[in-house]
């Protein structure tokens, strides 16, 4: 049976964003953390086969599905709204470094779309849709089978689904849960 390991983590902090989190002087060291983080889920599931399940949002899930790539662990897009429009909504604003990225990831991953008709308009209620559909998507082997990854400021997210929920419902589900913490990178 393998192993699933969800990721959860910031975008990469928009230019107007008030307070930073995760501005974008630390994605170096978050993609630090994140492979250090992968290669102790890799040792902690010895020959358990791993699968990565993550959006593609720029900031921490591109880089938790390069950081798979280098370690060849397979990983899997799952989206909540069709490629164009999430690219809109979730990469497009950091720049067109984080838009090469993500249209290099949907062209080599396999790509899960949670609402294939939505457009970027989509109502707030859909990212904590795909959250709960990753989660139960991870969950599928138990929980002693994932590990949720999550790098996280440890507080509330700015609207519904993020980080902390995906938190809060792994450790329900007695999954393993790596923080790493944005702040701290």
């Amino acid at each position: 049976m393998s192993h699933a390991i969800l990721f959860t983590g910031h975008m990469i902090d928009k230019s107007d964003r008030p307070t930073p989190r995760f501005p974008a002087s630390k994605e170096a060291a978050a993609a630090s953390a994140i492979r250090a983080a992968l290669r102790k889920v890799m040792i902690e599931a010895g020959s358990d086969p791993l699968k990565g399940i993550a959006a593609a949002a720029c900031g921490g899930d591109i880089l938790f599905h390069e950081a798979c790539r280098e370690l060849k662990i397979p990983s899997e897009l799952f989206l909540g709204i069709p490629v164009d429009a999430f690219r809109q909504t979730s990469v497009a604003f950091a720049g067109p470094g984080w838009i090469t990225r993500y249209d290099q990831l949907t062209k080599a991953l396999p790509v899960h779309i949670l609402m294939p008709n939505a457009t970027a308009d989509a109502p707030d209620l859909v990212w904590e849709e795909a959250n709960q559909w990753m989660l139960d998507t991870a969950l599928a082997g138990g929980g002693t089978k994932m590990t949720l990854i999550a790098l996280w400021d440890g507080k509330k997210g700015d609207g519904l689904g993020g980080a902390e929920h995906m938190v809060r419902v792994a450790s329900a589900h007695q999954a393993m849960v790596e923080i790493i913490d944005v702040l701290r990178l």
